[in-house]
């Protein structure tokens, strides 16, 4: 028996056409502008929602959007699969072993940063004396107020690494810093969302063992998962090179098989089907056998085709002006924003961060972006919360993404300003390297810097590079790498720059080889020019013009003065 019809088949179509469109044109002028993604795709489903287009022409967006339940079901299928992968992808952002080798600095910034706003949310809600219309159905207030403090405590990983790309400083020590942080907040937020889900779906039992039973199982799924499944999915990733199957197809397909049968195990388990998508993005990026262009590729794809469908099609289902309420708005934007901003200060002072990082680290740590959605998404369906709350999250988490961009910027720009180009060793330039992979071209440029740096070893250096290497590839996008470390004993930040004709491969997202290698070393104290170093030299090479010139020079002298014009000419820039 078919239940599909053609015109079931045809309206969905048109559906997706409609949404898709309207999601990535608005997606995109938000991007340009400096703003998420996410507000534009969300705004396209308010346009095409109840909000406005049912609204104003009820009788086209019934024909349009009907209230058919099959075609409902169809478009809302579709929107899962998005959420589903958008949870693989974020994933991805997970290096667990830079969380773990940068000490205590990110565990404490994460707890200090996640109980802050989660206590301070608390407190407000749970004490205000009538919460009736917040309330969902299967909800009373303590429930209801600990579903509130823990969306407001959860960051967004995938939001601030997009930022922390855009602004190119996704490789510095900072971005490292505050990538870490983010995962080691998530990893607990998530673990708060499903002790909470357990507690909920046995409320009313006194018997807790089901919870209990439901949380030992999830944890048990993701310390195999993050341990011996890693090394599995290593393990099966040579195997299915050393076939010599299509790539990356084979390897895309092996990522979505395991992304699957995670979801479907934690399903089971009962701790809902993203959580598996999430811990199989984290065993695929946490794989050096799987290249972040591959990982790159499926990011592409989900945020290109399903995550703004999946954006754009939650706005379709709420009337986003009879729901909005401004107080809820307000309290919770206010709550989560501070409080979040508040707490990972704190948590980074009390690591001993420095002033300007600590206070960089607290803005980026204010956006709630993609997973206050989730979260209340879940949480509307499940009837934890009512729809003029699922409003107040969604306004939150898009204005908290919107200030995040600019006001991390405006930390950065606002530091003290630095002339990049007096860094540059003009006997660090090598305008023809010689060596074919990273750990040559690190070498290389090793010897011609150290001769120059009085007490310490071309090995010394070489191996610290490399550590940091390690922690996280520092390949970019448009040919460049900037492999970078801290020494002690060094006085001064030193650049050397070296120039491969033929290209060097040095993992970057965008699969291009490195044809520009800048070696950062910086004293191992001085913890606020890093960030600054590196964006200039990114805006430096971001310009196609110069560096299609750069690549045709061959004389040293030449292109140390090219250089050294060109970085101070952008630290004026960064000034103004």
């Amino acid at each position: 028996m078919h239940y599909l019809s053609e015109e079931h088949v045809f309206l969905f179509l048109i559906q997706i056409f409609i949404l898709l469109t309207t999601a990535k044109v608005l997606g995109s002028i938000f991007h340009k502008k400096g703003m998420p993604s996410l507000a534009g795709e969300i705004l396209a489903g308010i346009i095409l929602g109840p909000t406005l287009f049912g609204r104003y022409f009820p009788d086209l967006h019934s024909k349009i959007f009907p209230s058919d339940l099959i075609q409902q079901n169809m478009l809302e299928t579709v929107s899962w699969v998005g959420l589903l992968y958008l949870l693989l992808a974020t994933g991805f952002e997970v290096n667990l072993s830079s969380a773990v080798k940068q000490g205590n600095k990110a565990f404490v910034i994460a707890i200090v940063g996640i109980t802050v706003p989660f206590v301070a949310t608390f407190l407000t809600f749970f004490w205000l004396p009538d919460l009736g219309k917040y309330i969902g159905p299967a909800s009373d207030q303590l429930t209801f107020t600990l579903f509130i403090a823990i969306a407001a405590s959860i960051g967004a990983l995938a939001v601030i690494a997009r930022v922390l790309h855009d602004m190119e400083i996704l490789k510095s020590d900072f971005g490292l810093l505050t990538l870490s942080v983010f995962i080691v907040n998530d990893l607990i937020g998530w673990l708060m969302f499903a002790v909470y889900i357990g507690f909920v779906s046995q409320k009313g039992n006194p018997d807790l063992l089901p919870v209990f039973r439901t949380l030992g199982l999830a944890l048990l799924f993701g310390a195999v998962s993050l341990t011996l499944g890693s090394r599995f999915v290593g393990f099966a990733t040579k195997k299915l090179y050393k076939m010599e199957l299509p790539q990356p197809a084979t390897i895309l397909t092996f990522i979505s098989l395991l992304a699957i049968l995670s979801g479907a195990v934690t399903q089971w388990i009962g701790v809902h089907a993203i959580i598996g998508f999430f811990i199989a993005g984290i065993m695929a990026g946490n794989t050096h056998e799987i290249s972040e262009r591959s990982r790159e590729i499926i990011s592409q794809m989900v945020h290109s085709v399903f995550v703004p469908i999946f954006f754009a099609s939650i706005a379709l289902k709420v009337d986003f002006i009879s729901n909005l309420d401004l107080f809820m708005t307000t309290a919770f934007t206010a709550t989560a924003v501070l409080g979040k901003f508040g707490g990972a200060w704190l948590g980074s002072r009390l690591v001993k961060v420095d002033k300007e990082d600590s206070l960089s680290l607290a803005i980026a740590f204010i956006t709630g972006g993609a997973m206050e959605i989730i979260l209340g998404l879940l949480a509307l369906e499940t009837g934890i919360i009512s729809e003029i709350t699922f409003v107040a999250l969604v306004f939150g988490a898009i204005l908290s993404s919107l200030l995040v961009g600019p006001l991390l910027s405006w930390s950065i720009r606002h530091r003290i300003l630095l002339n990049i180009s007096a860094y540059l060793m003009r006997d660090g330039i090598i305008p023809e390297l010689q060596g074919t992979t990273k750990n040559d071209i690190i070498a290389e440029l090793c010897s011609k810097v150290t001769p120059k740096l009085t007490g310490l070893t071309c090995g010394e250096i070489n191996t610290t590079v490399l550590e940091r290497e390690e922690l996280m590839g520092t390949g970019m996008a448009r040919g460049l790498a900037v492999p970078h470390a801290r020494i002690d004993g060094l006085k001064n930040p030193v650049i050397a720059f070296g120039r491969s004709a033929p290209g060097v491969d040095w993992d970057s997202a965008d699969g291009l080889p490195a044809h520009f290698i800048f070696m950062i070393l910086l004293p191992a104290k001085d913890e606020s020019k890093q960030v600054q170093i590196l964006a200039g030299i990114a805006k430096t090479i971001s310009d196609p013009v110069y560096s299609e010139n750069l690549l045709r020079m061959n004389d040293q002298e030449r292109i140390y003065q090219s250089l050294k014009k060109r970085l101070r000419e952008n630290s004026q820039k960064r000034k103004s």
